[in-house]
């Protein structure tokens, strides 16, 4: 039987499987790369390999895809890679899909019921001299560096007992600590967190266990000087769903937002849950420790900002639920109160995406900047020649500042969509926010896509130089920069 995407209306032009991987030694650049930009940025993304087992999954549940875009001397590189994991292979061996739903186990291909589920798609760091895809779905897939060949699963020496590992860990950006949990850690629908300390050579020196007041989605933590905070988004699960024939989760308005708070230097006795009203919190920004005050700031969305993942009653997506805001939520962990305080760092900002970003050297610590994708209103979109891209897209990338309330921006083009941004600083002693701006365009007009770069303290400017591929990426999730004193800088 032959292979045919356009059964899925997901998988139509832009947004059609790639299905290939390529090496592109010395990459077409307009403009000027600067000679300061010098390391690796790895993006994590979904490309399928074959057709869904089943329409109406999830975006989540694609096969996992990792390129690498290389700077040195004015010049870049290019290299992407299938993540081979076990379900990669299983299903490559078979030519076709033998896994079901998102994370539901119980829609698999009997032949693979002993498999893992992973397909390392939601983010790639490097830490311990390891490069990681990460799913929070499973332990981390370890990739060569430079090659992209997949190494396998990695389970730090044996002392990774939990089954899951969160897709954002923390790296602690004075003493590259990484702080990390998993979630259903003991398998499927379980309430088990576990929580790692894990050294900046990669190796786990501490392991703590409690358990969640509900089983929901845990897709990011933050950090602090002091503390460390994990929340529970407003999405659900039972095994009713699951026996259904559906995925994983669902939007669940009644169930409370939880936040687990604890010392970094804690147990799980010490772990504290403050519950506050449904929202959708998927991605954190920062967090800082202000004596027995924490403050957490996070995009937060109004109700579900997914399309693809239904309602728990089954009413219609209501595209209402997007359209987040940036919100600081503090905790007084002197009072008895089980919620927190919220204000409103930008209150007027709605345009933004979620995937925000920050000079990851201030990790934990007082900052100024964050960076983010942003809908500017007032740039031109050219309808005509704009394909299947949503109106109006991400067209912009910006920068704002915390201190001034102050949001500047660069528009990147009239039929351009744009991926979540990086911040490169300049030099390693660079002030904060004194660097560059980079992150994936795809422009639906010439169906190719970009690598954009901007100066992050002058964005006024401009582009400063575009990387062009002769070919359209996937749809990336998150992506990292390592810079070349980490991974030495050389050709693909």
């Amino acid at each position: 039987m032959g292979l045919f995407f356009s059964d899925d209306p997901t998988k139509q032009g832009f947004f059609a499987p790639l299905r290939f991987e390529a090496t592109i030694r010395d990459c077409e650049v307009e403009g000027e790369i600067p000679s300061d930009i010098s390391g690796t940025f790895y993006r994590c993304g979904v490309d399928r390999q074959y057709p869904a087992r089943f329409q109406g999954d999830a975006l989540f549940n694609e096969d996992g895809f990792v390129d690498m875009f290389r700077f040195g001397d004015g010049h870049v590189d290019f290299r992407s890679r299938y993540v081979r994991t076990e379900r990669f292979l299983a299903e490559r061996k078979a030519r076709k899909a033998l896994f079901g739903l998102y994370r539901n186990r119980l829609t698999n291909d009997p032949s693979v019921k002993d498999l893992s589920l992973n397909t390392a798609n939601t983010n790639v760091i490097f830490h311990g001299g390891r490069l990681m895809a990460l799913k929070e779905d499973s332990p981390p897939t370890e990739m060569d560096p430079n090659t992209l060949e997949t190494k396998g699963p990695w389970r730090f020496d044996g002392k990774l007992d939990s089954l899951t590992f969160t897709a954002h860990p923390k790296i602690d950006s004075v003493t590259g600590e990484m702080l990390a949990f998993g979630y259903e850690a003991k398998g499927d629908l379980t309430d088990d967190v576990a929580l790692y300390w894990i050294d900046k050579t990669g190796k786990v020196t501490r392991e703590i266990w409690f358990k969640a007041p509900v089983v929901g989605m845990m897709h990011d933590m933050a950090i602090s000087e002091d503390h460390i905070l994990i929340p529970i988004a407003s999405f659900g699960t039972s095994w009713e769903r699951l026996k259904a024939g559906k995925v994983h989760w669902a939007w669940k308005p009644d169930q409370p937002i939880y936040v687990a708070v604890l010392p970094r230097d804690g147990d799980a006795k010490d772990v504290r849950w403050f519950k506050g009203p449904a929202a959708g919190f998927i991605h954190t920004l920062n967090a800082r420790s202000e004596g027995n005050k924490v403050h957490l700031d996070a995009p937060i969305f109004p109700g579900n900002p997914f399309p693809w993942i239904e309602n728990w009653d089954g009413s219609p997506f209501d595209p209402a639920g997007g359209g987040c805001t940036i919100r600081r939520w503090t905790f007084d962990l002197n009072s008895d109160s089980d919620t927190w305080e919220e204000s409103f760092l930008f209150p007027n900002f709605t345009n933004g995406t979620d995937l925000i970003r920050m000079d990851d050297r201030y990790v934990s610590h007082d900052y100024r900047y964050s960076f983010l994708s942003i809908q500017d209103h007032s740039k031109p979109f050219d309808e005509s020649r704009g394909g299947r891209l949503r109106m109006p897209p991400m067209n912009s990338y910006a920068r704002l500042d915390h201190a001034t309330r102050k949001i500047d921006s660069v528009f990147v083009g009239n039929t351009h969509n744009l991926s979540e941004v990086q911040f490169v600083p300049r030099k390693a002693n660079s002030p904060e926010g004194d660097g560059y701006l980079i992150g994936v365009a795809n422009d639906f007009a010439s169906m190719k896509s970009e690598l954009i770069v901007a100066d992050a303290t002058r964005l006024n400017e401009g582009v400063i130089a575009r990387v062009k591929l002769p070919f359209r990426l996937h749809s990336q999730v998150h992506g990292n920069w390592v810079p070349n004193d980490v991974v030495p800088t050389g050709i693909v």
